[in-house]
């Protein structure tokens, strides 16, 4: 019929692009018609058939009678094709864009509406994503961006914050988490150090603010003490030291006083220097404190010492008249003046001979005594019986009585004095006896006599008193 076919070619169009029927590129669509000459044959793409330029067009071909397949145009003959519909490379009405095809992420999708971001189709090489709403929260942005840490946008469940930008010291980190004290990063003007850890003693607490001292944290190796005031006499001062006696600061109800060092107003335990503190505070003027009277030191915390003019008693004192006068009241040795202590009390004494013999040259009572009548010996007077069977209670009862301490010794060296005719005999009794029985003198045993011993063959040799 030498009747003119037209083959739509089918092309991608461009976003917003009208697809046209006109021969030659329509500049706006970016879609191309070709104009068929007859007896040329073609290839449609739409029936997948070539057909002569004077076929008739039965439906099997696909000729214009029938019209292409899915075409949706009218044949030249003036028979009618299939009905409009979106994918038939026309732009029909109600479509705005018909690209041939059901292909989702080209410029023209299934929909016959040129692809836009939130139309639910990913658009190749356009778009990262298209979940066909206009919520910035969910994975993918209003901008069919796939959400990121960064692009402005907060992701409901995977970020606290987004605020845009790559600065990680404003309230939202690059990490997009709100800025918080321990994130290991530091806030710009609102912390001054994060160190990231729980750790509170180290050089940045917990609050992230710099240790310092006053801040009520004890920064492990630096401070002894914190307790976030500023009072320097309580038990930490205001640089973070233990208050202790000699820092030269008065703890309040714990030091009287604190010099640093020993005064004479402070003793080097920070009290008050007071004799019997058991310190000695020798700026005080004291040389020993014992808290009392000991040997070594005296009640008054001067060192003890006899002649010093204090009485100690505990150091084995009964008087002490600070003077070395030894013939008064008060010996030398501190001990108080007796008779029979050796020394001459003036005024007091005749005599003072230091022992307990009554008749020698100084009596008992410290008197001085006549002449001994008979022979001086081991602190005695002695005298022999002038009979046998006396005793020497007898022979001393008018010379002063019987002197039994100057009559206590062993040996026979009396009777040799008194009898030397005599032979020398051994210890016998506790009195010496110059015998007659046996002429011979008999040697007192040692033990104290016996004043009253008396023997029928023996003349007793006696100490008396004088």
């Amino acid at each position: 019929m030498g009747m003119r076919r037209v083959v739509m070619v089918l092309g991608l169009a461009v976003a917003g692009a009208q697809v046209g029927c006109a021969g030659g590129e329509d500049e706006t669509s970016g879609f191309t018609t070709v104009p068929m000459t007859s007896g040329s044959p073609t290839s449609s793409p739409m029936s997948g058939t070539t057909a002569p330029d004077d076929s008739t067009g039965d439906a099997t071909t696909g000729d214009a009678t029938t019209g292409a397949t899915g075409s949706g145009q009218s044949a030249s003959d003036g028979s009618t094709g299939s009905a409009p519909a979106c994918g038939d490379g026309n732009v029909d009405a109600g479509e705005t864009c018909d690209d041939g095809n059901t292909e989702d992420n080209d410029a023209c999708p299934s929909t016959c509406v040129p692809a836009a971001c939130g139309d639910g189709f990913i658009q190749a090489g356009v778009e990262e994503c298209d979940d066909g709403n206009a919520d910035d929260g969910d994975a993918c942005t209003s901008a069919c961006k796939t959400a990121v840490c960064g692009d402005g946008f907060i992701q409901a469940g995977v970020e606290e914050c987004d605020d845009g930008n790559a600065t990680d010291t404003d309230a939202c980190t690059n990490a997009c988490a709100a800025a918080v004290c321990g994130d290991g990063i530091v806030w710009d003007t609102v912390e001054k150090c994060d160190d990231g850890n729980q750790i509170d003693d180290d050089t940045c607490t917990n609050a992230c603010a710099s240790a310092s001292c006053g801040d009520g944290v004890v920064q492990n190796g630096v401070e002894e003490c914190d307790d976030a005031n500023m009072t320097d006499t309580d038990a930490c001062t205001n640089a973070c030291i233990k208050a202790k006696c000699g820092d030269g600061l008065i703890q309040a109800g714990v030091e009287t006083c604190d010099d640093k060092m020993e005064t004479a107003q402070c003793d080097s335990d920070c009290t008050a220097p007071m004799c019997g503190d058991k310190v000695v505070n020798m700026t005080a003027g004291e040389a020993c404190d014992d808290g009392v009277e000991s040997p070594a030191c005296n009640s008054n915390c001067t060192k003890a010492k006899c002649g010093d003019g204090i009485v100690n008693m505990t150091a084995g004192e009964a008087c002490d008249d600070g003077n070395a006068n030894n013939n008064d009241a008060c010996l030398t040795i501190c001990a108080v003046a007796k008779c029979g202590d050796g020394v001459v009390q003036n005024g007091v004494e005749q005599c003072d001979d230091g022992n307990a013999v009554d008749n020698d040259a100084c009596s008992n009572a410290c008197k001085l005594n006549v002449a001994c009548g008979g022979w001086q010996w081991n602190g005695g007077c002695w005298y022999t019986a002038p009979a046998v069977n006396m005793s020497c209670n007898e022979v001393c009862a008018n010379k002063g009585g019987f002197n039994a301490a100057a009559s206590t010794h062993s040996g026979n060296q009396a009777g040799l004095h008194f009898w030397p005719q005599k032979a020398n005999g051994s210890n016998w009794v506790n009195i010496e006896c110059s015998s007659t029985d046996n002429n011979t003198n008999w040697g007192a045993n040692g033990q104290a006599p016996d004043g009253n011993w008396k023997f029928g063959a023996c003349y007793v040799n006696c100490a008396c008193n004088k």
